[in-house]
């Protein structure tokens, strides 16, 4: 059967362990020290299987290892590691070719191959890929054709003897096994006899003067290579090791040892400094300190610097990072509605079909995100960016849906409505735990003598910790409107979804348990203030100022400090005078909503009597990229209506428990 003949060809390949492509350099940037490749494309190869063709539609190839800062290696050899792709560089254009950029070290060895690459010492790159699904398209003249649907690159390789130019197969010596290639389960494909007719057209041309360039330029010198060997060897200009003459000693345990530790470490920075980037979305960053030899614990700092700088960014451009790729015009055809359906226990074929395109999304955000969906995954770009509609008056809904909501972005109107979104510092488009820098202590100041020098102190650090909580909320949708396919019903689901996630945020942010599958909410994170109230649910003026003073004695106060309580303490407020008797003292509530000065909120999400107080921008919100969309069809059985349930990674923690203070009745203290 045809099935199983592809099976077994499929499991051939696998075993036989990685494919190897040419990789094409297009162009070097010495100052900012990258290499843009072309890596992959449709073109047909010749294998020892028959034709291959690499897909490039979405979903057919997996890039998240290559986008999460894969080495660059020389001659495949695992600890002879250049630079790394740039995350996130790894993509398909729209002639349907794979390119990445990669960026080199720093370092002696990164130097050396950034400048072979740039005089064209070096013009082969080796990219290896392993296949995981494939498909018979046609055969031809006895020969079998193969769409390659599922393929994952693993490595790129600067190489002094490539893969085969001609037919792109693993020809390599190190292909052979011949080389230092040693990762483990991989090997390489059977080679096709070497009088195997050569496919023509993809030899990249070298220039011709580049022997007589390098050896122009190549001067004799004694020193240690990369192994910790004593050579003998040409080096460059920049003093790189061009060509080995003689090993004149080679390296005792010692040194190897210690070249081993040195050559861990740091790849231990590089890989830290990485994670954190990518974490961050301040991948360019990390780049930038890992050539720059910056510690780990030095990178902590920059991003300290870059955190505080980002929370002033709109929440929606924090996501951009978390994006899968979507245009603005793919953005317009995606439809909560369509996705609902498609989910629906009865859906049709119709109904899958119709939502192809949400499906194809939620895949690929599945992929993105590292996570598997209980539903549909509605990407960042959707909530990102805003929904609009060409004709917004359309349809007998359309009076009562909010003209705001046809220009701005899910997320966005998500932060408006929730109250303590908008006053806390909000990170978006996060992936994995987070641990993010904090300055718990000041650097010292010291009185010197002349010539004399202070003591050396730096800024104590630690982290505020977050781990991915799934925020569940559900809105029930009528038959009818299901039927719906009109901007309006998309527009009536939205809304109803936002104000159910807004109110379950506003009443997580301050009372959540900490446990239970819960975050913790700030009247329960541990150090903060507390004033207890004489009366329940009337707050004196005197107790409200002694809840400020509270947290200027913390030095803690900042001139855009808030209030926030329930509608009960603000219609009290509003008529209880700050000294009683003396009416020109005024009411505690001020004109221009304010209490002593400071802004005021109010959410009936805070509970009967209580009084928060404090600097909000010292409260973060992480939220995690992707929307997770499912349905339940069965609560609403009985009137055919459908449950919408989403689910939203979030968690909360706070800066410094001295910025907050919590005021309610006595007994509850």
């Amino acid at each position: 059967m045809l099935r199983d003949k592809i099976a077994t060809r499929l499991q051939e390949i696998q075993q036989k362990g990685g494919l190897w492509r040419e990789a094409e350099v297009l162009g070097v940037d010495v100052e900012a020290r990258t290499v843009e490749l072309s890596f992959s494309s449709e073109v047909e190869v010749e294998r020892w299987f028959g034709i291959e063709v690499l897909g490039h539609d979405r979903g057919e190839y997996d890039f998240a290892r290559l986008n999460d800062s894969a080495p660059i290696l020389w001659n495949h050899d695992l600890d002879d590691m250049r630079g790394v792709v740039e995350p996130g560089s790894a993509r398909v254009d729209v002639d349907r070719k794979g390119r990445l950029l990669a960026r080199y070290a720093k370092d002696e060895a990164g130097e050396q191959m950034l400048q072979r690459i740039n005089d064209r010492i070096v013009t082969k790159v080796s990219v290896g890929y392993r296949v995981k699904g494939m498909k018979l398209v046609e055969e031809r003249n006895d020969v079998d054709v193969y769409r390659i649907n599922a393929w994952e690159p693993f490595e790129v390789s600067m190489v002094s003897v490539p893969a085969d130019i001609t037919v792109g197969v693993g020809r390599s010596l190190v292909a052979r096994g011949e080389g230092p290639w040693t990762d483990p389960g991989l090997r390489s494909e059977e080679m096709p006899p070497e009088d195997a007719a050569p496919s023509s057209g993809n030899t990249a041309p070298v220039a011709a003067d580049t022997g007589t360039r390098a050896r122009n330029i190549m001067i004799e010198k004694v020193t240690r290579d990369a192994k910790g060997n004593l050579v003998r060897a040409h080096v460059d200009e920049n003093g790189a090791i061009v060509e080995v003459l003689e090993v004149i000693e080679p390296a005792t345990d010692e040194v190897r040892q210690g070249q081993q530790r040195g050559q861990e470490a740091e790849r231990t920075r590089m890989r830290s400094i990485t994670e954190l980037g990518r974490q961050y979305g301040q991948t360019e960053l990390a780049l930038q300190a890992i050539a720059d030899g910056n510690t780990a614990e030095e990178f902590q700092r920059m991003l300290l610097q870059k955190v505080t700088e980002r929370s002033g960014q709109p929440l929606g451009e924090q996501m951009r990072d978390a994006e899968i790729g979507l245009s603005n015009q793919e953005v317009r055809q995606f439809s909560f509605i369509r996705a609902i359906r498609a989910l629906l226990p009865n859906a049709t074929a119709d109904d899958r079909k119709a939502a192809a395109f949400e499906l194809e999304c939620s895949r690929a955000a599945e992929q993105k995100y590292t996570k598997r969906a209980k539903g549909i995954l509605v990407p960042a770009d959707v909530l990102n960016r805003a929904f609009s509609t060409t004709n917004p008056d359309a349809g007998p809904g359309s009076n009562i849906v909010a003209q705001q909501l046809l220009a701005s972005s899910f997320i966005e109107l998500l932060r408006n409505r929730a109250w303590v979104m908008r006053r806390a510092t909000t990170l978006g488009g996060l992936v994995g735990n987070i641990d993010i820098p904090r300055q718990k202590g000041a650097a010292q100041a010291y009185w010197v003598g002349e010539g004399g020098a202070p003591n050396s102190s730096e800024p104590a650090l630690d982290q505020v910790s977050f781990t991915p909580k799934s925020l569940a909320a559900f809105t029930d949708i009528t038959r009818r409107l299901m039927l719906q396919s009109t901007p309006d019903a998309e527009l009536i689901v939205r809304a109803d979804l936002l104000q159910v996630m807004a109110l379950q945020i506003d009443r997580a942010a301050i009372y959540g348990n900490g446990s239970t599958n819960q975050p913790k909410g700030v009247t329960l994170q541990t150090g903060i203030n507390a004033v207890p109230f004489a009366a329940a649910g009337k707050p004196t003026f005197e107790e409200l100022v002694e809840m400020e003073t509270k947290i200027a004695l913390g030095n803690a106060d900042v001139e855009s400090m808030a209030y926030a309580f329930n509608a009960g303490i603000r219609g009290y407020a509003k008529t209880a005078l700050k000294f009683p008797g003396t009416a020109a003292s005024g009411t505690i509530w001020e004109q221009g909503n304010t209490v002593n000065g400071y802004a005021t909120s109010v959410s009936n999400q805070i509970e009967p009597g209580d009084v928060l107080f404090g600097n909000w921008a010292d409260l973060i919100i992480a939220m995690w990229g992707g929307l997770d969309l499912t349905v339940d069809p069965y609560s609403l059985s009985t009137s055919g209506g459908t449950r919408i349930v989403v689910f939203q990674d979030v968690d909360f923690n706070i800066r410094h428990p001295e910025s907050f203070c919590y005021g309610t009745a006595a007994a509850a203290h």
